[in-house]
């Protein structure tokens, strides 16, 4: 070994990556064929602005019967009972956004750890739900673009447009209507599918997340030949999906948000510095 190879054999691991490129021979170009650009990289949407942090979410009007359902649920976020304490949990989610008055009011009174944490995950959920999962409506269902010539057991040659369905995920709006898998969708609230093949289902896909959750809708199905009209409820956006679909980068974005909300409207209550504290 001479002392050339002995020298480079101690420079740095890192110097020696760049030496690597520097010392190789020059690249020759081909000789004949056009240069082609690299793909530009996939545009990815912006998330929609949130607007000015605010205290709007604490004037939004509560109905009596869900203001007497909090003042049942809040008692109960401290219960010994784990059951009772996540039905409680849930009820209030489910109330949502306008119970933030009451459970700010319930925050800033409780002496029990466990209630406060519990009334901080109420309030987390609820605001992302706000602000994140209803912006998307979700059926649940996979879809497949609708063939009428290769469709198993559909003999009707009058329906042209549709989305077969693939699979019904339980518990879901669908599910509760009665959908089933190979069913074809051919209309929503009247209205015909449009369009053929892939096209047909990214539309009625996109129909679907632009409707707000807790809206029926009135589908018409061709099953066995026979068309069959399903009522169903839709529910709010899974969170994978909001990920992948129409808001990348809302979720992050809300989540931030709601630290720098939740500090200034709650955590500055007169009991936040000593909670927790024997």
């Amino acid at each position: 070994m001479n002392a050339r190879q002995v020298m480079l054999m101690g420079l740095p691991l890192l110097w020696g990556l760049g030496a690597a490129q520097a010392w190789a021979p020059p690249q020759v170009p081909p000789a004949v064929g056009p240069v082609v650009p690299p793909a530009a990289p996939a545009v990815v949407p912006a998330a929609p602005p949130l607007g000015p942090l605010a205290d709007d979410e604490f004037r939004l009007p509560l109905p009596d019967e869900d203001a007497a359902n909090v003042d049942r649920w809040v008692p109960l976020l401290g219960s010994p009972d784990y059951k009772q304490r996540e039905t409680a949990t849930t009820a209030l989610i489910e109330i949502g956004a306008p119970a933030f008055a009451k459970l700010r009011t319930a925050y800033e009174q409780a002496d029990d750890l466990e209630a406060r944490l519990r009334i901080e995950q109420v309030v987390r959920t609820a605001y992302l739900n706000r602000y994140v999962f209803d912006r998307n409506g979700f059926l649940g269902i996979s879809l497949a673009p609708y063939e009428p010539n290769t469709a198993k057991g559909l003999r009707r040659t009058d329906i042209e447009s549709g989305v077969r369905v693939t699979q019904v995920i339980p518990n879901t709006g669908a599910a509760k209507a009665g959908l089933r898998a190979e069913d074809v969708i051919t209309a929503m609230n009247g209205t015909p599918v449009s369009g053929t093949g892939v096209e047909a289902t990214s539309r009625f896909s996109d129909s679907i997340r632009l409707i707000p959750p807790g809206t029926k809708v009135r589908l018409t199905v061709l099953r066995d030949a026979h068309a069959v009209t399903l009522d169903a409820i839709i529910g709010r956006c899974a969170e994978d999906n909001v990920r992948r679909v129409r808001f990348v980068g809302l979720y992050d974005q809300v989540n931030e948000r709601f630290g720098t909300w939740w500090f200034k409207y709650f955590r500055n209550s007169p009991k936040s510095d000593t909670a927790g504290e024997p």
